[in-house]
């Protein structure tokens, strides 16, 4: 049976992006082990835990996903400034080159503009609602035959769908903001169900020994190495993506004990004489014992020089007793 994984599950999953951690519970594991799951009591409710907790990390990354969407709050924002602010320079040309209709509708709107002048400057909220006011009074009987007038009811008309626009954008950020806080973020429930994925690993470990030393049943050892060989194909998947992004040594900072970790080759040292000496860690040569210090008992043994240098001494030692005979 070959080794269910290759290095620690937790730093490989660590990882991998938001979207390729869900890409890989959602069809390699949550779909690709919901049939297997039948006939298998000792790791069903490991695996139902797996998907519970999962489901959660389903709803926040779909958030996330539809959450890029509000990047276009601001551009919806200023598609809407542009548009009233538009509409304003067409009834200014028409104060200069309008004909006496239009001259009074132009005073007629200038009043309109008056009110909502300030509008375009106020956070999003605040223009919201004066944005709303403001096309209601555009409807009003004062108001609508002036525009029509001057022919700038097409302009008001995208106002109001741009409005409508930011609007649907708007209260969908909004609504997700209040998801997040019920599910909480991303980056809380991953490790949640990276940790449920590791119990059901262990499960599917244990409960095929305890097969294999006791029942013996073949259908439970057929469903259990299903379920161990579509795991491994999906770790082993995982760490390709990593490969393929570049990261072919993956660090295991998060190794525990019981984990393996993908051995790492050790840097070749430089050819001899191109080492750069250690400046900080002086060498022999650089060292000056001072004679006071206690010599460094070496066994002779340990070195030949230092036990001929000892021979030597002693010799001497004989001659010189022998010369004072």
């Amino acid at each position: 049976m070959r080794k269910l994984i290759s290095i620690s599950v937790k730093t490989l999953l660590k990882k991998l992006h938001n979207g390729e951690h869900f890409r890989f519970y959602d069809a390699a594991v949550i779909k690709a082990l919901a049939a297997l799951m039948n006939g298998l009591p000792q790791v069903s409710g490991m695996y139902d835990a797996l998907k519970t907790v999962f489901d959660r990390e389903d709803a926040l990354y779909k958030i996330s996903r539809a959450s890029i969407l509000t990047h276009n709050i601001g551009y919806l924002n200023g598609k809407r400034s542009a548009y009233f602010s538009y509409l304003w320079a067409s009834v200014a040309i028409f104060k200069y080159e309008g004909s006496q209709a239009d001259m009074q509708a132009v005073e007629t709107l200038e009043f309109l503009h008056n009110t909502y002048k300030d509008m375009i400057r106020s956070n999003y909220y605040e223009m919201s609602g004066m944005m709303i006011n403001f096309l209601q009074d555009c409807e009003k009987p004062e108001y609508k035959p002036s525009i029509q007038q001057l022919g700038l009811t097409d302009i008001v008309n995208k106002i109001k769908a741009s409005e409508e626009e930011f609007d649907t954008i708007y209260d969908q950020r909004a609504y997700n903001q209040e998801q997040i806080a019920d599910l909480g973020k991303l980056t809380e429930v991953r490790p949640e169900v990276d940790e449920a994925f590791i119990t059901l690993i262990d499960g599917v470990n244990s409960a095929w020994t305890a097969n294999e030393l006791g029942a013996k049943d073949p259908a439970v050892r057929t469903k259990l190495l299903e379920v161990k060989e579509h795991i491994t194909a999906a770790i082993h998947q995982a760490e390709l993506v990593l490969a393929h992004r570049g990261h072919h040594k993956v660090k295991d900072d998060d190794k525990e004990d019981g984990e393996t970790q993908t051995p790492t080759t050790p840097p070749t040292p430089p050819p001899p004489g191109t080492q750069t000496p250690n400046t900080d860690r002086p060498d022999a040569s650089q060292t000056t014992q001072n004679p006071t210090d206690e010599p460094h008992h070496l066994d002779p043994n340990e070195h030949p020089a230092m036990g001929e240098r000892k021979a030597d001494e002693e010799k001497k030692k004989e001659d010189d007793k022998k010369d004072k005979k």
